[in-house]
């Protein structure tokens, strides 16, 4: 059974407080048929302009929901759930956002309406930024395909910054977790939440030098997309590349040479960026031994994990704890 709906009576349904210009945490469970099992929606405005929007979510019956936006729209959206969000639109040829991917997508105010589909029974994870015209129009000139953009949106039309979804690569999605694990409060906080958006926005942009050597079909591109959340969901348990290829059904050669035509690094250079991010998080917010972290980041050996995180930082694992004079890519983590 499926069910369909008008996104203002889902977010009405769910009592889901309207207060776009506050900080918001919002949580519920559900058993109601037309509810989601269970969502979770965590707001945060930066300035009038400027806000992130987390939400997590299971729904019981396949739902799909109708948007309609009466005024302009502006956002940042990604997907990091381990299954596609089938997503249609006027504007793009792709009818879903794969996992671990995204896009910048502007809604003009023209009354066209774009789509919304959840599967029954999956976790749901998405992060948004909303953000204003102002932060991406002061580089005119600068992209090509940012020019493109924006001069849709000068003509009023609802458009994509891309065709095929952005790739979230280790950077970026280090630059996500980071947003939503900040501790910092009130100006510092804006700050340095504010850099982040703009680093993300700058991952956004990255020019893909890499030359195409292996075609990819759709299927082929969703899987490999669904590696990146394989790796991500595996840190501590890494798997191999022959597991990997049988758990999406792509052979290795394939699965090597499109990984890395799509996310710019080899499979075992996104787990290792990863992993090293992770570990160094660990190292400052938490009291475990090298060693505890160490298998935490999936190694056996400490020495080794002791290796590879001076080769990835420069320095070793006791000094980024000891020296506070090293800089921190990750503040404490809220307990």
């Amino acid at each position: 059974m499926s069910y369909r709906m008008d996104i203002a009576d889902f977010l009405d349904l769910v009592d889901y407080p309207s207060t776009p210009g506050a900080n918001t945490a919002y949580k519920k469970e559900k058993t109601t048929a037309l509810l989601p099992e269970k969502i979770a929606i965590e707001q945060e405005v930066i300035n009038d302009h400027l806000r992130v929007v987390s939400l997590q979510y299971t729904t019981k019956q396949t739902m799909t929901l109708d948007c309609l936006e009466n005024d302009p729209f502006l956002e940042l959206h990604f997907n990091l759930s381990p299954q596609a969000i089938p997503y249609k639109n006027s504007f793009s040829s792709s009818k879903e956002v794969p996992p671990m991917t995204g896009n910048m997508i502007y809604l003009a105010s023209t009354g066209e309406k774009s789509e919304l589909s959840f599967q029954k029974g999956v976790d749901y994870e998405t992060f948004d930024i909303h953000l204003p015209l102002s932060m991406i129009s002061q580089y005119a000139g600068e992209h090509r395909q940012l020019d493109y953009f924006l001069n849709q949106i000068t003509l009023a039309k609802s458009a994509g910054l891309t065709e095929n979804c952005i790739s979230i690569t280790p950077s970026l999605y280090h630059a996500i977790q980071q947003i939503k694990q900040c501790s910092f409060e009130g100006l510092t906080r804006k700050i340095y939440l504010e850099s982040k958006i703009y680093e993300i926005l700058a991952y956004c942009f990255e020019e893909q030098i890499a030359t195409q050597t292996v075609k990819l079909t759709t299927r082929d591109i969703e899987s490999i997309h669904f590696v990146a959340h394989i790796i991500q969901s595996n840190i501590s348990h890494p798997l191999t590349i022959e597991e990997i290829s049988k758990k999406v059904g792509i052979n290795q050669t394939k699965l090597k040479l499109g990984f890395k035509q799509l996310y710019g690094t080899t499979i075992f250079g996104y787990l290792q960026e990863l992993r090293m991010n992770q570990a160094q998080k660990y190292l400052l917010n938490t009291a475990d031994s090298i060693e505890e972290i160490s298998i935490k980041c999936g190694y056996i050996n400490t020495s080794n994990f002791s290796n590879a995180f001076k080769k990835h930082f420069g320095y070793a694992p006791s000094r980024c704890r000891q020296n506070s004079s090293i800089p921190r890519s990750y503040p404490a983590l809220n307990k």
